[in-house]
């Protein structure tokens, strides 16, 4: 009996050596998903931060046209208040869009201010990134990108107090 024993000492540690690193892979793979999901939100809920900021001061006159410089430079001062040191990273585009007219009153033009955020996040588990990352995969990052729209908010020439 000894001597059958004595053959198999080493069968669990081999069996241990050659399942252990998928086991530590699919675990890696779960928390990214993770980490992901949670970066993810962020994007979205700052894409939809940024649009509001946008939406409220791209118009500086009733019934006017909104202007992307006013929007892009509030909202540009909201991420660094956001993001601070991170702020640089995160890329954030802003595009007003025509929509239509109003039937009712031609001069009054409806427009959406569009935000784009890109918000790269740093893989933190190893093995990742070989297919979870964005392009170049070695760099270990996985761009997430969320977009917004929203409508521009403008009071009508016509409510304008008369001067």
């Amino acid at each position: 009996m000894k001597l059958f024993r004595r053959e198999r000492e080493g069968q669990v540690t081999v069996e241990l050596m050659l399942i252990l690193p998928v086991l530590m892979l699919m675990i890696f793979f779960i928390l990214e998903y993770g980490n992901i999901a949670y970066h993810t939100i962020i994007a979205n809920h700052a894409s939809y931060e940024f649009a509001r900021i946008g939406a409220l001061v791209a118009a500086n006159r009733p019934s006017g046209k909104a202007n992307s410089g006013t929007a892009r430079n509030k909202i540009n001062a909201a991420k660094l208040k956001v993001f601070g040191a991170n702020a640089d990273r995160i890329s954030v585009g802003v595009k007003i869009e025509s929509t239509g007219t109003d039937p009712m009153y031609s001069a009054h033009r409806h427009e959406d201010v569009v935000v784009t955020v890109i918000y790269p996040i740093e893989l933190a588990f190893p093995g990742t990134s070989w297919l979870l990352a964005s392009e170049p995969k070695k760099d270990g990052i996985r761009k997430i990108q969320a977009t917004t729209r929203m409508p521009v908010e403008k009071m009508y020439a016509s409510s304008d107090p008369k001067k």
